[in-house]
C-alpha cells in the first residue's frame, strides 16, 4: 500500500515591500492560495508572483502583482493592481481558480458519456 504525500510545486514571490507586516501578510496569502490551487489542480508545476510597487504618495504605494502559473502544456498569466497588497492577492485568487477550472472542465468533459438519463 503506497502512501500518498501532498507534493506542493515550488512557489516564488519576488519584490515584496520592506514593511514587515504587509510583506508577511501578502506572503501568507500567496502561500495559502498556491497550496489551495495545487490541492485542487494537481497538474500545476510552478507558481511565480512578481510584485512591483510605485509610490503614489508619501504614505502609500500602488502595487502591481503579476502571477504566472506553469502547467505541463501552457503558462497562465494573471495580474492585478491595488493599494493594499493583501487585497490584491485576494482579488487574484478567484481569477486564477476560474481560469484553471475552465481548463480542467474541458479535460474531464472528454472522458466519455455521462451516466445521467437524457431528457426525452
Amino acid at each position: 500500500m503506497a502512501s500518498t504525500s501532498s507534493r506542493n510545486p515550488p512557489c516564488y514571490i519576488v519584490g515584496l515591500p520592506e514593511e514587515p507586516v504587509e510583506a508577511a501578510e501578502a506572503k501568507l496569502k500567496f502561500e495559502r492560495l498556491s497550496a489551495e490551487l495545487c490541492k485542487v489542480f494537481p497538474f500545476v508545476q510552478e507558481i511565480r508572483a512578481v510584485v512591483k510597487s510605485k509610490k503614489a504618495s508619501k504614505n502609500h504605494a500602488r502595487y502591481e502583482v503579476s502571477v504566472e502559473v506553469y502547467t505541463p502544456k501552457e503558462r497562465h498569466a494573471f495580474s492585478e493592481t491595488g493599494y493594499n497588497l493583501a487585497k490584491v492577492f485576494d482579488l487574484l485568487g478567484p481569477k486564477m481558480k476560474r481560469l484553471l477550472s475552465e481548463r480542467q472542465s474541458r479535460v474531464t468533459s472528454t472522458h466519455g458519456q455521462s451516466l445521467r438519463k437524457m431528457p426525452e
